[in-house]
């Protein structure tokens, strides 16, 4: 596991390291960045990151600039004496929020748990892509408020975009946003499963109950269970997505 740290205090960095490599002596521990620059130059160059453990405030200035340059797909545990700034840190990839001084105990299963969401197969890579498990998209992960969930494909009712966010709408009823355009996304799914049918959503083929002509040579699917969303086909792409539906 690569980790990254990012921390003003040099006292705090020799911690937090001895922590990482007494848990696992083959860590590749690389720090620390002492400002929100260095912290930003690294990120923005760099992807091949599996964790990254952060103080909140490097010097003067908050992490979260520095932050906006990691990949979406890399959990931050963050390490801070000041309590301020808990919120905002978990609309990052935060699994956990440390109080210093910090605690062995609580930073060891924080990095525990980070490695275990870093290790579910398969994850969006630093690609966008997935990793696959026997050449197979079957689950991926998104951001919680807590932490993480794992979603299994075959429990999606349809992906929509939605003031310019992408949510996953599973078939229970909940839904989750997705760090990606619904275009990007697209790109991601089983094309044999999956389709953009509009700007505006990504059905799964099993979902798909059947289809009604409407005006001017429009199409509407129909989805599974009741208060589906009116997903509407153009004229032009109606041929496309009808082969979609009836292929074998």
């Amino acid at each position: 596991m690569k980790f990254l740290i990012f921390d003003d205090d040099i006292q705090s960095y020799h911690q937090i390291r001895n922590i990482l490599e007494d848990y696992d002596s083959q860590h590749d521990v690389i720090g620390p960045f002492t400002t929100v620059e260095q912290a930003r130059d690294y990120l923005s160059q760099h992807k091949d990151i599996d964790i990254i453990i952060s103080e909140v405030v490097l010097g003067e200035s908050a992490v979260f600039e520095a932050m906006d340059y990691a990949p979406d797909y890399v959990p931050v545990i963050f390490v801070s004496a000041r309590t301020e700034y808990a919120l905002q840190a978990f609309s990052y990839y935060s699994l956990s929020y440390l109080q210093k001084p910090i605690d062995e105990v609580e930073l060891t299963k924080a990095v525990a748990k980070a490695m275990r969401l870093r290790k579910v197969s398969p994850l969006l890579t630093p690609q966008g892509g997935w990793a696959r498990q026997d050449d197979e998209q079957s689950r991926f992960v998104v951001k919680t408020f807590k932490g993480e969930r794992i979603i299994h494909i075959s429990t999606i009712r349809y992906i929509v975009s939605e003031q310019k966010n992408t949510y996953v709408k599973l078939l229970d009823g909940s839904s989750y946003r997705i760090d990606m355009p619904l275009e990007v996304f697209a790109t991601q799914l089983d094309s044999s499963l999956f389709m953009r049918v509009n700007r505006k959503y990504i059905v799964p083929l099993e979902q798909v109950i059947g289809t009604e002509r409407i005006e001017n040579g429009k199409m509407q699917i129909l989805l599974k269970g009741e208060n589906a969303p009116d997903i509407i086909v153009s004229r032009t792409r109606k041929s496309e997505v009808c082969e979609w539906l009836h292929h074998e």
